[in-house]
């Protein structure tokens, strides 16, 4: 039947509708191949420049394919421009398929180029392309980093793990308040950088005995290797940090160990949530101010809490952010890196009265001098509050050289030295009157021309005291009577003064009584110290008197006597002297006025070098080590952090014995963290959908995945273990076992001294040690552990470890629940 067409109607033929939609095709092709390419960039980070160069790809599938390729951290822009210039060339002259290998191995040549200036271009070089344009606008649709999903088939995309959100179409980071459920705009997050850097860390502990290890008075670490794991487990988002993101932090108790133990506790529940907090690119300032400001609140806090703000802590913390590591250290614990080239250097600073700096600060916040001796055959500077006799009264029967010597070392206010009787400051001021009898009166006793000649020059300086003393009091009765009689009050009801006012002395300075509230001390505080400025200001705002600022200062102490927790232990030795200049905690240094500081030193290392690079972390008692027998100790034992860590803190704390040192000062403690920065083309470059998980770390798993090697061990059980049955063990003694962890690690360190210079030895002492069943098998085979692949052993940490071995080479000391193992890899 013919078709019924309406008249006027022009039909358009098929062959052309065919034809505009091939051209339709074609035109969509041609937009599409223009999204794909090369395109770079230059960020910023933090201080430093870094060139970015994504190479793009279009599949047959019609889907894109693209590769970020990072070039090295760069301290200019000119610099990092000049990276990003030869990458785009060497992407634009490979062929399409080889593009983003070619430019990966380029990235990885330009970590050891150095740029001569003449080779720069300008500073403001601009490196944007017009072709470029259409790549960028399609890269600029999608979200940054990874863990992003699609909400239905809208423009938008929320995070799996972080509280995130993405609206591809107005292009802008949206951030999710969890509570209210709202919205916010917020600045683009960084996108992780995967750094080929592997890390492996441990801590010892060595004391006079194995209990040490247990002491409340040891010094304390932690370890957190996986940052981002960690944080997940506590719903801490770090998704957005670079990789490899690891912590490590030791703590050394300072008088006791009951504040080290408390910060330990703490200190990870506020690293977390802070890194968490930003999703921006951390630089290496703003990590320096985080752990500062981690380390300041710490310290606040630690100054409530009553059972421990008299003890202190030193404290070291080192995090690593992919290459970058970032040191604060306080206190006297000591922080080392040894890189690659054998070379070393020394991380923070000395906190301790040795260091001039330190100690004209600690001088200049007390006016006193504050350092004195300790016994021993090495003298120590340490720091303590001053005591400062009063004696107000003169005996007539004492001799000239002892009135002399009472006026130079126990009159420290003009009242005292003119020894004028309390009763005068009964609501009236010991005027000038008074003064100048009592100034007579000393005076026929001390002057210059009535003693013996051996005492001329003390007498002189007595004398010369007295008078000022008469004219200061003088000057107080004429400023004003009432202030002066306070005053007065306030100095002789302090009498001597020592470490800590005591909440009954505070309560007669301030007239109150010993159960009025610390608000109520603060008040009455801020009152009598208005009064005492009554009696004489300077122009900078300063008190004019040495006797006003006694005045104050004792005032203040009585207020922090209401506020301050009570001391537990009332012995003599409670609050000790200390040889820290800054550390957390120490109340009684701190308030009402800083003798300490909680301000850490900072230092930011970018581990550039390739090799392995290890980092110590040392408690005070190490010191008996130089800085040269340290790094010894780590040498011997490169990639091995238990056998390094144990090492030095057993030769460190066998030194402290010899001494005859006894107490907490003998149990060292050392961690030591192994960083083995490693260089490949693809080192620090990723696909858009690869797995956060560090390149080195990825590829020997894929080396070992289906690999398989023979090795031997020899294994020691300890006390600690969980299991108490092992149907594999070999006990050679019957019952229990009684072995301390500490023995057990002892004795495979001696073995392990032994078989680094001779492993061939290895089934000589499975045979002679081991506790595994496997010691009984014949010959050259005891300990074997057969053909060791993924899965073979049922423990999937002793399987890498074995796994990443060379032949002929001996472990670490590794922690199974089994017990305590070393492996020697002979196939």
């Amino acid at each position: 039947m013919a078709a019924q067409f309406s008249e006027g109607w022009s039909g358009t033929p098929m062959w052309q509708l065919k034809q505009e939609r091939e051209e339709q095709q074609k035109k969509e092709q041609r937009q599409r191949e223009a999204q794909a390419g090369d395109l770079l960039t230059i960020e910023r980070e933090g201080e430093a420049f870094r060139s970015i160069l994504v190479v793009s790809r279009l599949e047959g599938s019609g889907a894109f394919n693209d590769t970020k390729c990072r070039g090295p951290r760069r301290r200019t822009r000119a610099e990092a421009v000049k990276d990003g210039l030869l990458l785009r060339a060497a992407c634009r002259g490979a062929k399409e398929a080889e593009r983003a290998a070619v430019v990966q191995r380029q990235c990885h040549n330009l970590q050891r180029k150095q740029w001569r200036p003449e080779e720069l271009p300008a500073e403001d070089t601009a490196v944007e392309e017009a072709t470029e344009e259409p790549m960028r606008q399609r890269l600029a649709a999608k979200p940054r980093g990874n863990g992003w999903q699609r909400v239905g088939d809208k423009e938008f995309f929320k995070h799996a793990y972080a509280p995130l959100a993405f609206d591809s179409k107005r292009r802008r980071y949206l951030h999710l308040d969890e509570v209210s459920g709202q919205y916010s705009e917020c600045d683009p997050p960084h996108e992780p950088m995967e750094y080929s850097v592997t890390v492996a860390a441990s801590a010892s502990l060595v004391g006079r005995s194995d209990e040490d290890v247990t002491s409340p008075l040891r010094p304390r670490t932690l370890i957190l290797k996986e940052l981002v794991k960690t944080g997940a487990a506590m719903k801490q988002p770090l998704y957005f940090l670079d990789q490899p993101a690891a912590c490590f932090v030791l703590l050394d108790g300072v008088r006791g160990g009951s504040a080290s133990e408390w910060c330990s506790r703490q200190i990870h529940t506020k690293l977390l949530p802070r890194l968490s907090a930003s999703v921006a690119y951390w630089s290496d300032s703003s990590l320096g101010e985080l752990l500062s400001s981690i380390l300041v609140e710490l310290d606040t806090q630690l100054l409530q809490q009553p059972g421990c703000c008299w003890d202190g802590v030193s404290i070291a913390v080192a995090l690593l952010l992919g290459s970058r590591l970032v040191v604060a250290s306080l206190g006297l614990v000591r922080v080392l890196l040894l890189t690659p080239d054998n070379s070393w250097q020394l991380l923070g600073s000395r906190h301790d009265m040795s260091c001039e700096e330190e100690r004209l600060r600690v001088e200049a916040c007390s006016g006193a001098e504050l350092s004195r001796r300790s016994a021993g055959e090495s003298e120590q500077q340490l720091v303590q509050k001053p005591a400062q006799e009063r004696q107000w009264e003169a005996v007539e029967a004492q001799g000239t050289e002892e009135e002399v010597q009472r006026i130079l070392v126990a009159s420290p206010d003009a009242f005292a030295t003119l020894c004028l009787e309390p009763s005068m400051s009964e609501g009236v001021a010991a005027d000038g009157k008074a003064a100048r009898s009592a100034y007579k009166r000393l005076a026929l006793r001390v002057h210059p021309d009535k003693v013996p000649e051996n005492l001329k020059a003390p007498a002189k300086e007595a004398f010369e005291k007295i008078e000022a003393a008469a004219a200061a009091v003088e000057a107080f009765w004429d400023s004003d009577a009432a202030a002066a009689a306070l005053l007065h009050r306030v100095l002789h009801v302090a009498g001597a003064t020592g470490a800590v006012v005591s909440r009954a002395v505070a309560a007669a300075v301030l007239g109150l009584s010993v159960d009025a509230s610390s608000d109520e001390a603060r008040y009455r505080q801020h009152e009598l110290f208005e009064q005492l400025q009554k009696l004489g200001m300077l122009t900078d705002g300063g008190l004019a008197y040495p006797e006003q600022k006694r005045g104050a200062w004792i005032l203040e102490e009585a207020a922090e006597a209401f506020a301050a927790p009570p001391i537990k232990d009332q012995s003599a030795t409670a609050l000790q002297a200390v040889r820290p200049t800054r550390a957390l905690g120490l109340r009684d240094l701190k308030l009402p006025r800083p003798l300490l500081l909680a301000q850490p030193h900072l230092d930011v290392v970018h581990l550039e070098q390739e090799g392995i690079h290890h980092l110590a972390l040392l408690s005070s008692c190490t010191a008996a080590l130089a800085d040269g027998e340290v790094f010894e100790r780590i040498r011997k034992f490169q990639k091995h952090p238990k056998a390094a860590s144990l090492s030095v803190a057993a030769d460190a704390a066998a030194r402290i014995q010899e001494s005859g040192t006894v107490g907490p000062s003998t149990i060292a403690g050392c961690l030591v963290a192994v960083l083995c920065v490693g260089g490949g083309p693809e080192a620090g470059n990723t696909g858009a959908d690869q797995e956060m998980e560090p390149n080195a770390k990825r590829a020997r798993k894929d080396a070992n995945s289906g690999r398989k090697v023979r090795a031997q061990h020899i294994l020691l059980k300890h006390k600690e273990l969980k299991s108490k049955i092992d149907p594999e063990a070999h006990l050679r003694q019957k019952g229990p076992v009684t072995r301390p962890l500490a023995e057990a690690e002892r004795e495979l360190l001696r073995m392990k001294n032994v078989l680094t210079s001779d492993p061939k030895q290895f089934h000589v002492f499975a045979r002679k040690h081991s506790e595994c069943k496997s010691c009984l098998q014949p010959g050259q085979l005891a300990g074997d552990l057969g053909w060791v692949s993924r899965g073979s052993l049922g423990d999937p940490a002793l399987e890498e470890m074995v796994l990443g071995l060379e032949v002929h080479e001996l472990s670490d000391l590794v922690s199974t629940p089994r017990g305590l193992h070393i492996i020697h890899r002979y196939a």
